[in-house]
């Protein structure tokens, strides 16, 4: 939904490429919210990431209920985390040379735990800048929009700390 918000589905669909997909849950969280005023463009998400992945099995069945009663925290709701359950439940029980996306800290201490490589928005928005599709002004930009400057990075804190990390070879480092 990040890319939707700051209206750049586009660098989505560059680093798709044809070789992404997504999991039902989240297809339909996607087409659910494209009716919400500012997500309108998640209406491109099937175009660029395909038929979404279903779960097949008993096994990806339960261990996506499993997961996401363990990345369930106090307060959310009843659909929440269901689509990084699903997610990491398919990668996890295919396994699937697949890199998982996501912003959620449960969900990307789970990733680590479980060797599943994976990146964040922030991380893309860092690609982005370095493959020049992006400027990095811009770049502080949806960080702010975003609200990473408020999250447990040191590195999206300030411009100047954004900006020296943009200049480093490495991703975002998930400390749980």
């Amino acid at each position: 939904m990040n890319f939707a918000e700051i209206g750049r589905m586009d660098l989505l669909r560059l680093v798709a490429a044809g070789g992404s997909t997504w999991c039902y849950t989240v297809s339909v969280e996607c087409e659910k919210s494209s009716r919400v005023s500012g997500l309108e463009q998640l209406s491109e998400a099937p175009g660029i990431f395909g038929e979404p992945l279903k779960l097949e099995t008993r096994v990806e069945q339960m261990d996506t209920q499993v997961f996401r009663a363990r990345l369930r925290k106090p307060g959310d709701g009843p659909a929440a985390n269901l689509g990084e359950a699903e997610s990491l439940s398919i990668i996890m029980n295919r396994r699937l040379d697949a890199v998982f996306i996501t912003d959620d800290n449960g969900a990307l201490g789970f990733a680590v735990e479980h060797g599943i490589p994976y990146t964040t928005t922030w991380d893309l928005l860092k690609m982005f800048v370095r493959a020049k599709k992006l400027e990095r002004t811009t770049a502080w930009h949806y960080v702010l929009t975003l609200g990473g400057n408020q999250r447990r990075y040191e590195e999206l804190r300030t411009q100047d700390s954004f900006y020296a990390w943009l200049e480093t070879p490495g991703s975002l480092q998930f400390v749980p």
